[in-house]
């Protein structure tokens, strides 16, 4: 029955496609299911998106994507994209930018060049000068350590351009042992796929364009005349080609030999990742105006699954990103097409086949397309989609998505030039919806002719950075400064080969980090379009402060875990190494903030001087000002030594930077209530509890305090129903239960209190000791250590099952400050 349905389900959503395709659709007409989607109301919990333009302080406003006047040629128009990389070891992404060249008519000397840029470390580039000249009509790039020196050697892709730049310790030179193929070259990708322990690299076919001799035909294409020039339908598909490290440093191309050559196929993107999690990576290409192809990799051969696994798309493909958005513990696929086809968003079933109790035989690859039930299809019937990365934007945990859009088409003036179209930047609202906020932001509503989209935190600051390629202009580089939650970054590293030789860099592995309440999938492959994000895995975390584990399934099957890894750094990981290290790179502010913060917490937790902790986390803010970890434990140092004001207004900075800080909310509202001097105070103690809950509703800890405050006001029930919440979701809430104990007592229930207290006591474990009561003075002088207005009563509490007893103290603070 399971597999009935779920073919039923395939066959009703390929009806759909099919009859939405014979559809006319004119682009730029009104569409009512369009306009629909465009006027829907951007939820209120949104991030408010800061997105800010450094293309030229940076120093890459000078770089060129094309040069010259086009022909309208398909080869001028269909990149080009970016890479970014660390070449130089020194801790940094630095990047490579194709350059498109210019018209197929000029001379080699007079295209843009393609350029490498070296990150300086303080937000700026330099291009590198000692780079081989590099003057083609590019496409793509990728980054992949072939030779097992350790150093990321580069792949150049373009129209009658495939070329091999070996780093020899940052210094490049072309590879003599990989001749330049003619041909129209798309996307490239590096993989381990035989795990045999180097890198394999698969090359996308386009078509095999030839030049127009004479004069140049036209067709119709949506009421517009096209010459046949720009349609890849008027070409023969190019083959794509995989060559098989042989372990020395070459490459032999084994595509036909291994059935992934697809030579009808027409490719732009191929994607290496693991899909159904078995440790081989599968191989999934996007094709332009033929069926994609997902090559199912069976222990290093491969079996084409596209139509089995319903992934089969037969729409004009571009880009490609892969990543679990809705944290159902698979991976998903995300794909960009050409004008009036939307995009598609295929929702992997592979675990919620196991969820549903699919035995071995039925659980196989099954994607379902879902891309118009969370709002990323229809959308883009208007525009023609290309890079795209899944991401998370600000840092909630949730994975977000971009993508570059920019036309085929032509203007109508003279000379000839595409169309610009605005990109997108989907906000993921925990898996129910996507949302567009790029109209929202000027640096990304401008319309542009883009091509290539790869992200990297550029600036080490625990965001993730945009970097669109423009075929019409050259590159935007958009900074992330969008406020969000806490976040951790790994760069993955191999254990050394035997003998001492340096692994070949991670370029596929399966990353999972653990919070309470989530895991989170991440994984360092990227294509985008053309394309390569930086290898560096990147997880928001939301509101957590660490990561209970974090587990890497390394190629080959080897797994490493690592637990209570801190967060707001970036932590380099090694294959079989038992700790994870600073990742400082070399740079001495990132270093010396690194060894006063963990002097600070050193001061604050081991020798308990709160005085010599202040100083040491205000240097450390001194280094990085917006550092949560240091703002948090600041605060709480000062309100140790009963600074309470300023430990307030040190959270309120906090807060200011990131407005989903759960812990600050929290923290500010239990302290500003235990040191409540009014009824004004305890109201402003409210509002902050009211606001953590609602940013992290399954932590009970802002309803504890909730329950505590509505004590100190004299509202016994509504202290009830919010002790009660928290028995829902908590199992053993020991100062609820203690709590609710007293409410029963209040009431005159001795037996039901004494059942409470009974109940609380075991909450608190076998090993629970009481920590004795406090006197009256000794409770008003350490009030601002405590976490919740009354949990002095429940640690003083003596363990004694007489309620009379357990609760004289807290009755007599309560009598106190309730109202006359």
């Amino acid at each position: 029955m399971l597999a009935g349905a779920l073919l039923l389900g395939a066959l009703s959503t390929l009806a759909f496609y099919r009859s939405g395709r014979a559809a006319t659709y004119r682009p730029g007409e009104e569409h009512a299911e369009i306009t629909r989607q465009l006027d829907l109301v951007i939820p209120s919990d949104a991030p408010r998106l800061r997105l800010t333009d450094v293309t030229d302080a940076a120093g890459l406003a000078g770089f060129r994507a094309f040069d010259g006047a086009r022909s309208s040629q398909l080869p001028e128009d269909m990149g080009p994209g970016a890479a970014w990389r660390d070449f130089d070891g020194d801790g940094d992404d630095d990047l490579f930018l194709v350059s498109a060249g210019g018209p197929l008519a000029a001379a080699e000397a007079a295209l843009a060049p393609s350029e490498l840029y070296e990150n300086r470390g303080d937000g700026t580039f330099a291009r590198v000068p000692g780079f081989p000249e590099t003057r083609v009509r590019g496409m793509g790039a990728a980054w992949g350590d072939h030779d097992g020196d350790g150093d990321p050697d580069l792949v150049v892709t373009g129209f009658d351009t495939l070329r091999l730049f070996r780093n020899l310790g940052g210094r490049f030179e072309r590879d003599p042992a990989f001749p330049e193929r003619p041909g129209f070259w798309a996307g490239a990708s590096w993989c381990d796929y035989d795990h045999d322990g180097d890198l394999d690299l698969h090359v996308c076919g386009y078509v095999r364009y030839v030049a127009p001799r004479g004069a140049v035909r036209t067709g119709m294409q949506y009421g517009q005349a096209v010459p046949y020039t720009l349609n890849p339908a008027s070409f023969e598909p190019e083959r794509n080609l995989l060559f098989r490290n042989r372990g020395d440093g070459t490459l032999d191309e084994v595509a036909r030999e291994l059935g992934v050559d697809n030579p009808q196929g027409r490719s732009l993107s191929a994607l290496w990742h693991d899909f159904d999690d078995d440790g081989w990576p599968d191989l999934y290409v996007a094709n332009d105006i033929s069926d994609n192809v997902l090559y199912h990799n069976r222990g290093g051969a491969f079996a084409d699954v596209s139509h089995a696994a319903w992934v089969a798309d037969y729409r004009g493909a571009m880009g490609l990103a892969a990543g679990d958005w809705n944290r159902d513990d698979d991976d998903d696929i995300h794909v960009t097409h050409w004008i009036a086809q939307e995009n598609a968003l295929y929702d992997n079933l592979w675990s919620d086949l196991e969820r549903r109790g699919a035995s071995a035989g039925e659980r196989s690859l099954r994607f379902m397309d879902v891309a118009d039930q969370r709002g990323v299809g229809q959308i883009a019937l208007p525009v023609v989609g290309w890079g795209t990365e899944f991401f998370d934007l600000d840092r909630d945990g949730w994975l977000d998505l971009a993508v570059a859009n920019g036309s085929t088409l032509e203007t109508d003036g003279t000379p000839k030039e595409l169309r610009p179209q605005a990109s997108f930047l989907f906000w993921n609202r925990r898996g129910e919806a996507f949302h567009d906020l790029a109209p929202l932001d000027p640096a990304l509503r401008i319309p542009r002719v883009s091509r290539g989209l790869a992200l990297a935190d550029y600036d080490a600051d625990g965001d993730l950075d945009l970097l669109f390629v423009d075929r019409d202009r050259g590159v935007r580089l958009l900074r992330n400064d969008t406020l969000g939650g806490n976040w951790i970054e790994l760069r993955l590293r191999r254990r050394l080969r035997a003998g001492g030789r340096p692994a070949g860099t991670i370029e596929t592995a399966q990353v999972s980090l653990a919070l309470p309440d989530a895991v989170l999938r991440r994984s360092p492959d990227s294509v985008s379009y053309l394309s390569q994000s930086s290898p560096t895995v990147h997880f928001g975390l939301g509101s957590a402060t660490s990561a209970d584990a974090i587990e890497v399934r390394w190629p080959g099957g080897g797994r490493d875990t690592w637990r209570d890894v801190t967060a707001n750094a970036i932590w380099e990981v090694t294959e079989g190494e038992p700790t994870p290290r600073p990742a400082g790179g070399g740079r001495e502010i990132l270093a010396d903030f690194w060894r006063t913060q963990r002097a600070a917490m050193d001061a604050m937790k081991k020798s308990r001087d709160p005085h010599a902790a202040i100083e040491l986390f205000r240097h450390a803010l001194a280094l990085d000002p917006g550092h949560e970890d240091s703002l948090y434990y600041l605060a709480n140092c000062l309100a140790d030594v009963g600074d309470v004001e300023a430990g307030l207004t040190t959270l309120d900075e906090l807060t200011r930077r990131n407005p989903m800080s759960h812990r600050a909310f929290l923290r500010w509202g239990t302290l500003r209530a235990v040191t409540a001097r009014s009824a004004a105070d305890l109201d402003t103690a409210v509002r902050a509890l009211e606001r953590a809950a609602e940013i992290n509703p399954e932590e009970t800890g802002a309803l504890q305090a909730l329950g505590e405050v509505a004590l100190l006001r004299g509202q016994p029930d509504l202290a009830r129903q919010r002790f009660e919440w928290i028995g829902r979701t908590n199992a053993q809430p020991a100062r609820a239960l203690f709590l609710l104990g007293y409410l029963a007592w209040r009431d005159g229930d001795a037996a039901r209190a004494t059942s409470f207290l009974e109940r609380s006591r075991a909450a608190r474990g076998k090993d629970w000791k009481p920590q004795g009561a406090s006197a009256e003075g000794e409770t008003k002088s350490r009030m601002h250590e405590e976490r919740t207005p009354l949990g002095w009563a429940c640690d003083a509490w003596d363990g004694s099952l007489d309620p009379a007893s357990a609760y004289r103290a807290l009755e007599e603070r309560l009598a106190e400050s309730r109202p006359s």
